[in-house]
């Protein structure tokens, strides 16, 4: 059988690779280094930066095992970056057999596949290299079991050793590519090191000396290799790929499909399915949720709490109702510091507050304390003085030693008595002048401001959008191609200011009906009309994309400048700085810093500043909130809601859907708090923009799907039920 050929995709072009500099605290036993629990980690001092940038400095870095774990903190504050040095394992100490898997938000672009027939289902099986190669090595020593000639058994051995060395050099490469100083160093040494042993290795190979002991070592490894396919459940593997795919999306049409056919999103799910599919001690997925629609994004929810119950994963995601659905514990990445919480990251921003807000309210009943002690210290002095009463006097004197020595908190952080020794030394400190802790205050994070200018109010009514019995179909590719509607029957009205979602599964024609709505497509059937002064800002899925796809380093400012001169209209450039410090966007970030350098969630900023500086009357955005951080979410939120313009969404976003569309508050759209513990601490009604207008603008969501739309009374709640019935269907039909 003649051998395949090699076709390598490239889904977007390769970058070099930032050097990644990690440290962690060794003791002079290593102590650090000895071997923990599989799927765990446990080290001390944990520091990781990228050249001059330190992202994180002098840090636990803990993982039990078979806890899933939320990593939050906003863009730009290091998350991808420590994923990845945990995944290469450049932090000094990480145990080398631990097995890490890392799904990342951005993949390097590379995909290679054995030949251009190759199927997704063949692909995603193909990715679980550790059963290939136990696979391929079974095969390979189960020759040399059988043969007959000591030299051909030999030669099989010396092989496989040749390919676990190559495997061992690849390896070290990848780590002295991302490592630099000190760690760099011996990564280097370490590559030095297993070239040489690749050589010795090779050098065997090509003498075809005869090892007497050779069928007994071929024996041996042919035992282990068939332990770790039985481990591996590797006949399993193309039956659990399935049911992975499935899950994710996939039509049985695309699974059986080339690979090499499939988008850049496609692609992306199927290396979420090879993580799904592969055994490892700890899964990191960086953002999984960017590319499913709602149907995949609960099935991944259910498959990752019942399936990984024994598995260590680590969770990065916009969608907060996903992650507080899926995860058990959070971590924080905040001021370069890693922070840990037994819970999710809504209860974690509920305790928060309460904590904050009862230090807010220990330190005014001190203060108001304090202020009351110090008058009668005055007084006691005076009246002391003017009588002559030592005894007032030393009992002054006594207060002031009080106030100078012991004064601070008087209750512990669990709410008893506070003792000196053990409440001290419960927060890290060993020693102090004084016999009390100051109370502490933790900040709050800078807001994200995000101010939508109003359009001006149409001087003539009418809808600004009206489709009467549209249906549409793109025109055949061949004459034996059957035209297939995409949307057929599809009848709805978007008023001023009115408030519209779409939702349902990927590939159902929401983006053809965003094409039909802006004009780009034409109806085959039916009636598009648009109101004579209506004017649509649309943010597209591949809007972000679009600042940046030319490498340019170009500054935000430069680059919205140079958007409208392009488009006739020249605009100053002071209200360009304007508009963009409104975004969060001012001073030397819109001016200095290059666009490639800004965050997912700068550069969302960025495209809606352009969408919005002459503000529309519709606003139509598809999947705004991918790639975005959390506060950058909250933000658009607020702002949306305060718009008086019209808006159409298409989203999978729950949370989002529900507070821009059917008026949620924050707190109540259930993501980010509880209504009743957060509503006079962060999330109040006032900073939720929740006013009497924006509450009573109730908008409409329709399900798109079968070539159609329908309304759906219940919005987005009724949605969820559609596909969670969906979904247990499914799991009937697969177990029967």
């Amino acid at each position: 059988m003649p051998k395949p050929s090699t076709t390598t995709v490239a889904s977007t072009p390769t970058k070099s690779l930032p050097k990644i500099h990690a440290t962690s605290q060794q003791s002079r036993f290593h102590t650090e280094t000895l071997e923990t629990a599989q799927g765990e980690i446990d080290l001390k001092g944990v520091a990781i930066a990228i050249g001059d940038n330190e992202l994180i400095t002098d840090s636990r870095l803990k993982l039990k095992a078979g806890v899933r774990y939320a990593l939050v903190g906003r863009n730009g504050t290091g998350k991808s970056t420590l994923l990845q040095s945990i995944a290469d394992k450049l932090i000094p100490g990480l145990n080398k057999s631990l097995r890490v898997l890392l799904v990342a938000q951005i993949e390097d672009g590379i995909q290679v596949v054995e030949s251009e027939e190759e199927s997704v289902l063949q692909h995603v099986v193909k990715g679980d290299r550790e059963r290939m190669k136990a696979m391929k090595e079974f095969e390979a020593l189960t020759r040399a079991v059988e043969s007959t000639k000591i030299s051909e058994t030999q030669k099989i051995l010396a092989m496989i050793r040749v390919e676990r060395r190559r495997a061992e050099l690849e390896e070290a490469q990848k780590i002295a590519l991302r490592t630099s100083g000190a760690r760099g160093k011996k990564a280097r040494g370490d590559e030095i090191k297993a070239e040489e042993t690749l050589k010795q290795a090779e050098e065997v190979l090509a003498q075809g000396t005869v090892d007497l002991d050779a069928a007994a070592q071929v024996a041996d490894m042919l035992t282990d290799v068939t332990t770790t396919l039985e481990l591996l459940d590797a006949s399993s593997t193309e039956a659990r790929a399935a049911v992975i795919l499935t899950g994710l999306g996939f039509s049985q049409a695309i699974i059986d499909s080339p690979f090499i056919s499939l988008s850049g999103g496609w692609r992306s799910r199927c290396a979420l399915a090879t993580s799904l599919l592969v055994q490892s001690d700890i899964l990191m997925l960086d953002e999984p949720s960017n590319f499913l629609d709602l149907e995949a994004t609960l099935w991944l929810e259910r498959h990752l709490t019942n399936e990984f119950s024994d598995r260590t994963l680590v969770l990065t995601s916009h969608d907060q109702v996903f992650l507080n659905n899926v995860v058990e514990e959070t971590i924080i990445l905040r001021d370069k510091n890693l922070r840990y919480f037994e819970g999710t990251p809504r209860a974690f921003e509920i305790d928060f507050k309460k904590r904050r807000k009862a230090s807010i309210k220990q330190q005014s009943a001190l203060d108001k304390k304090k202020a009351h002690i110090e008058n009668s210290i005055r007084q006691g002095i005076s009246s002391g003085k003017q009588s002559g009463d030592d005894n007032r006097l030393k009992m002054a004197k006594s207060r002031q030693k009080k106030l100078d020595d012991r004064w601070g908190a008087e209750t512990s952080a669990k709410g008893g008595r506070f003792k000196l020794n053990r409440d001290m030394a419960a927060q890290g400190v060993y020693y102090s002048t004084t016999s009390r802790l100051a109370i502490e205050i933790e900040e709050l994070e800078p807001k994200v401001k995000i101010t939508l200018p109003n359009p001006e109010k149409l001087r003539t009514l009418g809808e600004l959008v009206s489709f009467d019995n549209v249906g549409f179909r793109y025109p055949p590719r061949s004459s034996k191609d059957k035209p297939k509607w995409v949307l057929d029957q599809v009848t709805f009205t978007v008023g001023q200011s009115g408030r519209v979602v779409f939702v349902g599964a990927n590939g159902q024609g929401k983006s053809t009906l965003a094409k039909l709505i802006l004009g780009e497509l034409s109806p085959t059937k039916g009636t598009v009309s648009r109101h004579p002064l209506l004017k649509i800002g649309y943010f597209s899925q591949h809007t972000v994309e679009e600042l940046t796809k030319d490498g340019a380093k170009t500054t935000a400012l430069a680059y919205f400048l140079n958007y409208f001169e392009e488009r006739g209209e020249t605009v100053v450039e002071s209200e360009a700085r304007a508009c963009l410090g409104t975004f969060g966007l001012g001073g030397k970030l819109s001016s200095e810093t290059p666009l490639t350098a800004l965050s997912g969630g700068q550069k969302v900023r960025l495209a809606i500043a352009l969408i919005v500086f002459r503000p529309p009357s519709l606003l139509l955005l598809d999947e705004v909130t991918t790639h975005v951080d959390a506060p950058t979410i909250q933000a658009l939120a607020r702002a949306l809601r305060s718009f008086s313009g019209a808006i159409i969404l298409i989203t999978h976003d729950r949370w989002f859907s529900r507070v821009v569309i059917e008026g949620h508050s924050l707190s109540s759209a259930g993501a980010f708090g509880d209504e009743e513990e957060t509503s006079d601490v962060s999330f109040s009604e006032d900073e939720d923009g929740a006013d009497e207008d924006t509450t009573k603008q109730l908008g409409i969501t329709y399900y798109v799907g079968k070539g159609t739309i329908k309304k759906l009374d219940g919005g987005m709640g009724e949605y969820i039920r559609i596909v969670e019935r969906k979904l247990e269907r499914r799991a009937k039909k697969s177990k029967g």
